[in-house]
């Protein structure tokens, strides 16, 4: 697979990132989240999807897509920011990585390091630190992190719907 990682260029290719995070969510989060929530996840269109997009693109932000060259297709994004929307386990300095997401049959053929890798030179110099959570319940994505020199500094919680999951912070020095 020939990848290339660059900033998401459009509302439709942001749209396909999206499609790919509907696809990881159902894989990864299994046995964790209730069926009925996975299964009601949608891909926003029109108004919805062109705020979420202004808001992904927007300063103190990085969204990234890895695009297979050949066909062309999104396969990963990763999402982070370095701004006031920043969650409270992070500290003033750091940046933070709200996701990364591969699509599953891409999964295993380092698009994933790929996709951490490019928002790392995109942070560093200005961030101290690029700190994460995940839920305690994801160990592939807790072994992924570890396996990238991430330290788990902290637990938090992820509210999925009125629900509340446990979640493992992460951080790694810049």
């Amino acid at each position: 697979m020939d990848i290339e990682v660059r900033p998401v260029a459009s509302p439709a290719e942001f749209r396909a990132a999206l499609t790919v995070n509907r696809a990881a969510w159902r894989d990864a989060y299994a046995g964790i989240l209730p069926d009925e929530r996975l299964d009601a996840m949608t891909v926003p269109d029109g108004v919805e999807l062109q705020e979420r997009y202004d808001r992904a693109t927007a300063d103190g932000r990085a969204f990234l897509v890895a695009v297979d060259r050949e066909p062309g297709a999104v396969v990963g994004f990763a999402d982070a920011l370095w701004n006031d929307e920043r969650k409270a386990f992070c500290e003033r300095e750091d940046a933070e990585l709200r996701a990364i997401y591969v699509d599953p049959d891409a999964q295993g053929a380092g698009v994933g390091s790929a996709l951490l890798e490019a928002v790392l030179d995109r942070v560093a110099g200005s961030n101290s630190r690029l700190v994460l959570e995940t839920f305690i319940e994801n160990r592939a994505a807790r072994e992924f992190y570890e396996a990238r020199g991430f330290e788990r500094v902290g637990t938090s919680a992820f509210e999925v719907g009125e629900e509340s999951y446990p979640t493992a912070v992460y951080a790694r020095p810049l």
